[in-house]
């Protein structure tokens, strides 16, 4: 029992590292995950390190392909629409849904997070603030008391993780997340069903259109 609990925990701290190694660029798109480098990296055997690349092709970090190995997941173009279609639809009725469940001090948790945002812009730190990015948006969502909707975006924000990190890369859009999650949070503190609906859905057209022209671009050099 206690070899299972040590092997999980390394695995949780392999994830971490490596989760944050990728949304900071270090670890490449497309890039070969080999399970006997990541062993002589971390000092571990291939067991942990087995599962943890399981557990970053679950959040969609890794793609696992059969008899050629593990490899960090390229964004395309595609994946950002995939994406940001669903997320459109669903997560404004999530907000909305969520308005009358909010409390007060939901609200100031909703702000204190979006200013942790801005304090982590300054340094630049994108695993924290995509940390902060997804804090944000489960708070609202998971006040919408349906389990269903929580449930499937709950699948979706793990996959819009890596996308989301493509926005933190720069100063300007990372400063107009804070403004648009501002509209978010007074919209629900006013009890504004409409107002909720609209600023989350102009944030995250601001966010597709954002993302995917990054996304285009890197292609294109690519």
């Amino acid at each position: 029992m206690q070899d299972e609990i040590d092997c999980s925990l390394l695995c949780e701290k392999v994830v971490g590292i490596m989760t944050s190694q990728i949304l900071e660029g270090k670890i490449k798109a497309g890039e070969r995950l080999t399970e006997l480098k990541l062993s002589e990296i971390f000092g571990l055997s291939r067991t942990p390190i087995r599962e943890a690349l399981r557990l970053l092709e679950n959040d969609g970090f890794v793609e696992i392909k059969p008899r050629k190995g593990a490899f960090v997941t390229v964004i395309t173009e595609k994946d950002v629409d995939d994406i940001f279609t669903l997320k459109l639809k669903l997560e404004p009725l999530g907000a909305k849904l969520s308005i009358f469940n909010m409390g007060n001090e939901d609200i100031e948790s909703l702000r204190e997070v979006n200013k942790k945002i801005m304090d982590y812009g300054k340094v630049k730190n994108i695993p924290k603030m995509v940390q902060c990015n997804t804090v944000f948006h489960d708070t609202i969502l998971k006040k919408c008391d349906n389990t269903r909707l929580i449930k499937f975006l709950d699948s979706l924000f793990m996959q819009f993780n890596r996308a989301t990190a493509v926005s933190f890369h720069e100063a300007s859009r990372v400063k107009d997340v804070a403004i648009e999650h501002s509209r978010i949070v007074d919209a629900l503190e006013n009890k504004d069903e409409k107002g909720v609906e609209k600023a989350m859905e102009q944030h995250i057209v601001n966010g597709w259109e954002f993302i995917k022209n990054r996304v285009v671009a890197l292609e294109n050099i690519g």
